[in-house]
């Protein structure tokens, strides 16, 4: 037995909240290229943290194309940013039917200075994320914005 065939069997549908949450932590490690001890597996999810360079993050997940629209919950203000990473399958590429969350093509990742969420909200929805935030940063350009953001 393979270890690939033990996860598929053990872990079938990547698309339960806390493995895509578990996805989203993955494609932000490979695109910064760390290695798996540079940002430990989520000990929560949607919503946990992550240091790098000197800045500890939060970190949501979410995933689009669902009966209800996306939505993000946000973390602990003291902290610098949020990283909000969605999962939509519109961004499949062409012939693919499936969502999958190891495909860092179907991410879409958007670093928000927590200065710039409204202090009350608790939680924020894709939509608005996009309508405030632009339409989002894709894996390749990740680790560019992670880094302009480190002190």
């Amino acid at each position: 037995m393979t270890r690939d065939a033990f996860l598929a069997w053990c872990h079938p549908d990547l698309l339960d909240e806390r493995l895509l949450h578990a996805a989203a932590l993955w494609q932000v490690r490979a695109a910064l290229g760390s290695s798996a001890a540079d940002i430990p597996p989520p000990s929560r999810w949607p919503l946990s943290t992550f240091e790098w360079g000197g800045c500890v993050l939060a970190v949501a997940s979410a995933r689009a194309g669902q009966e209800r629209p996306a939505s993000f919950r946000l973390g602990d203000r003291s902290l610098r940013a949020q990283l909000f990473c969605l999962l939509d399958p519109a961004e499949r590429a062409e012939g693919s039917a499936a969502t999958e969350p190891l495909d860092p093509q179907q991410w879409r990742f958007w670093l928000v200075p927590f200065h710039q969420l409204h202090p009350e909200r608790q939680s924020i929805g894709a939509s608005a994320l996009q309508r405030a935030h632009g339409k989002g940063l894709q894996h390749e350009d990740l680790a560019a914005a992670l880094e302009a953001l480190m002190p």
